[in-house]
C-alpha cells in the first residue's frame, strides 16, 4: 500500500481521488450521489474528495439541467492526463510489488482478488 500510495502522492492524487478519477474515466460521468454509492463514501466525504479536484479542473461539477437538485461529476481533459500518468505509476509500482510472481501467478492472484471483492460485495451489498 505505501508503494502505491507514493505512486499516487507523486502525482499530488490521494488514493480515493485516483479511485474517483478511475471512476469517471471507466463510467463516463455520474451524479454526485452515484458516485459515492459506487466508491461506498458518505456524502459529506465524498464533498471533501472532489472540492481540490474540481479546483485544480481534474474535474467538473455541473447542475444537471434535467434535476436542479443533481450536480454530474465530469472528468475534465486535464484529469484524464493527470490519470493516465498516475496509473503508468501505479502500474510500474505494481510491477515492482509483484516482480517475484510469474505472470500466470499475477493472473491467478488478480482472479482471487476479484473473486474476493465480488463475494464481499454480494454478501453486505456494497462495491468496494
Amino acid at each position: 500500500m505505501r508503494r502505491l500510495r507514493e505512486a499516487h502522492t507523486a502525482h499530488a492524487l490521494m488514493p480515493r481521488q485516483f479511485q474517483v478519477l478511475g471512476l469517471l474515466a471507466d463510467q463516463g460521468p455520474m451524479g454526485q450521489g452515484e458516485l459515492g454509492r459506487a466508491m461506498a463514501t458518505d456524502p459529506s466525504i465524498l464533498v471533501t474528495m472532489l472540492n481540490p479536484l474540481e479546483a485544480d479542473r481534474l474535474i467538473a461539477r455541473n447542475r444537471d439541467p434535467a434535476d436542479r437538485r443533481r450536480h454530474v461529476v465530469t472528468l475534465t481533459a486535464k484529469g484524464k492526463r493527470k490519470l493516465d500518468r498516475a496509473a503508468e505509476a501505479q502500474r510500474e509500482a505494481e510491477d515492482a510489488i509483484f516482480a517475484g510472481l510469474s505472470a500466470d501467478q499475477r493472473a491467478q492472484l488478480r482472479d482471487l482478488l476479484i473473486a474476493l471483492r465480488d463475494s464481499s460485495a454480494a454478501g453486505d451489498g456494497a462495491c468496494r
